[in-house]
Order: structure tokens, then C-alpha cells, then sequence
């Protein structure tokens, strides 16, 4: 009895006793990382005389002496996660050194870039080890800044890419509360804003250096901006270009600034429309941007609800069933890919974020994308993560594309959208699904992809057949946009499934190419709808006599949307053939046909309005009355949404060499990821 009770008060001593010997254990030399003056990371470099510059205190809480043994700049030769020539080390003295309790030892950061250095950025962590076994390996985040044009405002380039329009959304209802309820003042505020996100678009797309790639470092991403969101999730406000998102960012905000030029006027809730429209325009390039999984699932979930609003709200007929079919579609899309980044998430390898914290998980893409998930042996819902988490993606994937077979919503919101929002929806939200499938189907779950490739080229086929045959039976222009569109998509599929460069490069330049081309088309079918209130080929049989103008840029959106060579939207397909071609011939030649088809379809349309007869019954009607019984040209503010994007079409038909290069150092990781290169290949390059 008398042991049993010693025992007993021995084991709750111990319990007691424990936490506080460890924590006297723990006094003994503990490492802590500060910025140079205190507060927490990254670090902020400055400008000095050969390059960029600062301070690390490394910092001895304990009640022991604290020997640091190394300071490296986190990364190695295969994965240089910072750009080259920056280096870590002690002021003074030389490793290992050692810091006497209470006191700190400063470390030096130093950068410096080569002249004409294609990252203009640099974000890193500095890694140091020390006898502090309980800390293990503690780090501090890095950032400095090449200056620009813009000055200040260089490194926030893309915060105000994306603010600009959510603050022209903002300023419309202030407007209205303040009293100016007149259609003109949103309509101002809407095209101020959308030009100011063009510029910045253009001057990132103008300084977005081609050829980069993760070896360079920063990820292989520009124009990067990155801080701690949500630090109890390890969150992150991470964005930066790559190059699926440079052109993409640049055509999505052409397309939402000339869309809304020639709407003067809207029917009702003028404020509720350019509210919603710039909501959207601000969430695509967020989408676009957002290098942190959560932030991606985010802003595309804020851009398939102002899209549902925009259809829902000032569509046609039956606008309420088309905004229901893609808000229920668009819903699932979201779960699926939220649940897909949220169970990867939970499987992420030990990393830090951008101020050097540690943590357990991470939804920063570059960082997911070096975890291996089948080596690790995860499972979610009973199968390997990395195949089951790639089913949802590619699903989410297939209806934010439009793909077959969850197409559902894109004909009725093409149909039923406004001119102009249904220009922008249809450049958007594609662009969302490939930006989906590439970054975290291929960057992120590479095996998945792989084992699955087969089937993804398989439905990329399926698609092509399906819009081509489609859009052969349509006689209404946006239905004719709709399933070409879906034709299109089919392409994307064709060529991310390939898994060579020439089939990703494809599914890049289509991300771009389609969405000028289908994005014109609308615009244009918008025109002839204002005039003869129906987009009906038969009923515009002819009209190319008196709308010459109208007719030669439906001509270029047409073939362009069609594939046709000599305009921008050939491209894209045909690199995805090209890519499909060697390992799945049967279906790189049904692409092919449906390639054919498509372009008969528009071909048919085209030769009705431009060669058939006009009936003579306009002559009288009263919609042409004001016009003299004739058809309108376009007006001079249709030309201005007109004329840049046919210019593009041709232009990127003839001259695409600016398109291609803007994804070479992207396709070069995504290939690698997909189809890492075999014992042979290493071979001769280590030799």
C-alpha cells in the first residue's frame, strides 16, 4: 500500500514537473529570428551601392549559449526557390559563432542582381541552424524590389490591377447614395476604372519576362506580391504572373473595357449593372493572379456569383433559368475545388510562410507543387489523394469550361447575357477553368494528371465533336458562340491532357485567343440585335450589302472563333493536335474533323449573311424607320469595342510569336511536372 501510494504521488509530481522542466530545458539557448530594429518579417532589402541590402538579428532567449552552425539562403541547385546572387552570412566572424544568453548576433542579407536581371523581385527566407534542438530549423522571409516606371507603386501592381475596378463598384453606389442616379455617372466610373486596369494589364503583360521559369527562382513567377492572410490556416495574399495568366490578364480586361463602351444606357438599376460588371472584371484577374489555392477558390467563387447576377438580373426572357443553371454549376465547381485544396492542403510538406513563421499546411500553389502526394500514400473518400483529388479538380475544371458533358450553362448565358456582360462572362470563366486545370490539375497533382491523361484527351475530343456538330445546326448567332465555344474548350482538354510542351502551350495560347474572338462575336451579334432585335442568320440573310463594316469584323470573329488558319484562333488548336498527335492519333484526328465541321458551320452562316438575299419586308419596318429603311453600319462607339479586338484576332493570326513567347518558361515547368524527364534524359544533361 505504502509503494503504491509513493508510486502515485511520484507520477503526479512528474506531471506537474514536466512542463516546467521542459521549459527550463528549452531556456537553455533558444534561437529567435527579428528584422534589424525588431518586429516581425520578411525582410524588406534596400537599395545600396552594389545592389540590395539588410539586417537579420539572430537573437539568444535562453539561459545557455546558442552556437549557430549555418545561415543559407533557403533552396539548392535543383530547386532555386531565390533568385541568383543573393547570399546570408554573419557580419562579422566566421560559423560556427556563438551568442551568449540575452544577447544577438546580426547577419547580413545582400542581393545583387546582374544588370538587365529578368526578375525584377526577389522573395526568399534565410535559413539558420542552431543547438536550439527544440526550434529545429528557423527562418526569416526576404523581399526587395528592382525599381520601375511606376515608382512606389511597382511592387502593388497587381493589387491595383484587381482593386481599381472593386473601387469603380464601390464609387457607382456612392454615387447613387450622394444623389447622382442618372445612367451616365456609372457608366463613366465603370469605363475609368476598366482603362486604368487595361494600362496596368498592358505595362505587366509589356514587362513580363517570357522566358522564365522556376530555375530563375521566385517560383518562375513576376510582379509578385506576397504577405500572411490568415496566419491560424497559413493563408496567404499571394499573387504574381505566370505564363498562363500574362495574356489572359491582358484580354480579360480589353475585353471588360470595350464590352461596356457602347452601353449608354441599361434598362434598369444602372448602378446594380456597373456594380456587378466591375465586380467581376476585378475577380477574373484576382483568379488569374492568386498563387495561394484558398485566395483562387475565392475570387472564382465572387466571379461565377456577379456573373449569375449580371445574367439573372439583366438577361433576357429567361434570364432567371440561365443565371439558376450557372449558379447551381458554378457552385459545384467551387465545393469540388475547394474540397480538392483543402485535403492537399492537410497532406503539405512542413514549409514557412512569407515571413519565415513555420506550419504544418500551406495552400500556396509553388509549394503544394513540390509535395509528393503519391509517395506519401494519402487517400480521400477511400481512393489515393492524388486521383481522387484530381477527379475534382478536372470536374470543376469541365464546368467552368463549358465542357462537355457539363456544358449546361453556357448556351442560356450566352443567349440570355447582356451584350457586354455576356463578353465578358465568356472570357472569364473558361479562362478560370484552364487557369483550374494547368496550375493545380498539372502543377500541383502531376500524378493524377498523368494517370488520368488519357481520359482528360479522351473528353477534349468528345467536346471538339460535340460543339462542331452543334454550332453546324445553330442559326442563332450567341447559340452558333456558344457551341463553338464549347468546340474550343475541347482543345484545351486535347492539349493539357497530352502532356507536351506543344499540347500545353496550346492550352495556354487558347485561354487568350478564344476569348477575343468568341468575346467580338458576342459584341457584334449584340449590334445586329440592337438593330433588327434578333441574332437569327435567316433574318439577316443579306444585310452585309448595308452593314459591310459589321459583316467583314463578323468575318474575322467568326473564322477566328472557328480555328481557321491566318487568325488568332488557329493556333491554339493546332498546337493541341500537335501535342495529341503522337501518343493518341484517333483522337487527335476526331479533333481534327470536328476542327473542320466547326469551321463549315460558320462558314454557312457567314455565306447567308454576306451572300443571301435581303428580305424586302426591312424596307418597311418600323425598327429601320429612323434609319431610313436601311441598316446601320456601326457607329463610331461600336468601332471603338470593334476595332481593337478584330485588330488582335487578325494580328495574333498572323503575328503570334508575342502569344507563344509569353508562356515558353511556364510550359517548361508545367512539362516537366506532367512528364518529368527519364534516367536517359538526366544523363546527358549531367553530361
Amino acid at each position: 500500500m505504502t509503494r503504491a501510494l509513493f508510486c502515485f504521488v511520484f507520477a503526479v509530481l512528474t506531471l506537474f514537473a514536466a512542463p516546467s522542466l521542459a521549459q527550463e530545458l528549452r531556456r537553455a539557448g533558444t534561437v529567435r529570428l527579428e528584422v534589424g530594429g525588431g518586429g516581425r518579417g520578411p525582410i524588406a532589402l534596400r537599395a545600396v551601392k552594389d545592389g540590395f541590402s539588410g539586417e537579420l538579428a539572430i537573437v539568444n532567449d535562453g539561459k545557455e549559449p546558442l552556437v549557430i552552425s549555418r545561415i543559407a539562403v533557403r533552396g539548392d541547385v535543383g530547386d532555386p526557390r531565390a533568385p541568383p546572387k543573393l547570399v546570408a552570412r554573419l557580419d562579422s566572424g566566421a560559423l560556427p559563432a556563438t551568442v551568449a544568453p540575452g544577447t544577438s548576433r546580426k547577419a547580413v542579407v545582400h542581393w545583387a542582381p546582374e544588370h538587365g536581371v529578368r526578375l525584377r523581385q526577389l522573395f526568399a527566407h534565410v535559413v539558420v541552424t542552431t543547438s536550439d534542438e527544440a526550434s529545429g530549423e528557423v527562418a526569416m522571409g526576404v523581399r526587395a524590389q528592382v525599381p520601375g516606371l511606376l515608382g512606389p507603386l511597382e511592387s502593388h501592381v497587381l493589387s491595383l490591377l484587381i482593386g481599381l475596378p472593386l473601387f469603380g463598384a464601390v464609387l457607382t453606389f456612392v454615387a447613387r447614395a450622394i444623389g447622382r442616379r442618372d445612367d451616365r455617372t456609372p457608366h463613366v466610373i465603370a469605363v475609368a476604372s476598366l482603362a486604368c486596369q487595361t494600362a496596368l494589364a498592358a505595362y505587366v503583360y509589356r514587362g513580363f519576362a517570357a522566358d522564365v521559369s522556376r530555375l530563375d527562382g521566385n517560383d518562375g513567377l513576376q510582379f509578385v506580391e506576397h504577405a500572411v492572410w490568415i496566419r491560424s490556416i497559413s493563408a496567404e495574399l499571394f499573387f504574381g504572373v505566370d505564363g498562363t495568366g500574362a495574356a489572359a490578364l491582358l484580354v480579360t480586361s480589353a475585353v471588360a473595357l470595350v464590352g461596356i463602351l457602347p452601353d449608354r444606357t441599361v434598362p434598369r438599376g444602372a448602378t446594380g449593372y456597373h456594380g456587378a460588371y466591375l465586380t467581376l472584371a476585378a475577380a477574373v484577374p484576382g483568379a488569374l493572379c492568386a498563387m495561394d489555392a484558398l485566395l483562387f477558390v475565392l475570387f472564382t467563387t465572387v466571379a461565377v456569383i456577379a456573373s449569375a447576377l449580371l445574367v439573372g438580373g439583366w438577361g433576357g426572357e429567361e434570364r432567371r433559368a440561365a443565371a439558376l443553371k450557372l449558379a447551381v454549376l458554378g457552385a459545384i465547381a467551387i465545393v469540388f475545388l475547394l474540397v480538392a485544396v483543402v485535403a492537399v492542403s492537410r497532406e503539405a510538406d512542413p514549409t514557412f510562410l512569407v515571413d519565415g513563421a513555420k506550419t504544418t499546411r500551406t495552400f500556396s500553389l509553388p509549394e503544394l507543387s513540390r509535395v509528393a502526394f503519391g509517395a506519401k500514400g494519402a487517400t480521400l473518400f477511400g481512393g489515393a489523394i492524388v486521383k481522387v483529388a484530381f477527379v475534382l479538380v478536372l470536374v470543376a475544371s469541365l464546368i467552368l469550361l463549358g465542357a462537355f458533358p457539363l456544358h449546361g450553362w453556357l448556351a442560356p448565358v450566352f443567349v440570355e447575357a447582356p451584350t457586354a456582360a455576356g463578353a465578358l462572362v465568356s472570357a472569364s470563366l473558361p479562362t478560370l477553368g484552364v487557369c483550374a486545370l494547368l496550375r493545380i490539375g498539372c502543377a500541383v497533382l502531376p500524378e493524377g494528371m498523368r494517370w488520368a491523361s488519357g481520359v482528360v484527351v479522351a473528353l477534349g475530343a468528345v467536346t471538339a465533336a460535340y460543339g462542331a456538330l452543334g454550332a453546324l445546326g445553330q442559326s442563332d448567332l450567341r447559340r452558333l458562340a456558344a457551341f463553338a465555344t464549347v468546340g474550343q474548350v475541347g482543345f484545351v482538354l486535347l492539349g493539357a491532357g497530352s502532356l507536351t510542351p506543344q499540347g500545353i502551350s496550346g492550352a495556354m495560347v487558347l485561354a487568350a485567343t478564344r476569348a477575343l474572338a468568341c468575346a467580338l462575336f458576342l459584341i457584334l451579334a449584340g449590334a445586329a440585335e440592337a438593330r433588327a432585335q434578333t441574332g437569327d442568320v435567316d433574318r439577316l440573310s443579306g444585310v452585309a450589302t448595308q452593314m459591310p463594316g459589321w459583316a467583314t469584323a463578323l468575318g474575322a470573329a467568326a473564322l477566328g472563333q472557328a480555328g481557321v488558319m491566318g487568325l488568332g484562333g488557329a493556333w491554339g488548336p493546332m498546337l493541341a493536335l500537335l501535342g495529341a498527335l503522337p501518343n493518341y492519333p484517333p483522337l487527335a484526328f476526331v479533333a481534327a474533323m470536328a476542327l473542320i465541321v466547326a469551321a463549315a458551320a460558320h462558314f454557312l452562316a457567314l455565306a447567308r449573311i454576306v451572300f443571301g438575299k435581303l428580305a424586302e419586308s426591312w424596307q418597311k419596318s418600323p425598327l429601320l424607320e429612323p434609319f431610313g429603311g436601311r441598316f446601320p453600319d456601326l457607329s463610331a462607339r461600336e468601332w471603338a469595342s470593334v476595332a481593337p479586338l478584330a485588330t488582335l484576332v487578325v494580328l495574333l493570326g498572323l503575328w503570334p510569336a508575342s502569344l507563344f513567347a509569353s508562356t515558353t518558361g511556364t510550359v517548361r515547368d508545367l512539362t516537366n511536372a506532367v512528364s518529368p524527364p527519364g534516367p536517359e534524359q538526366i544523363a546527358m544533361v549531367d553530361r
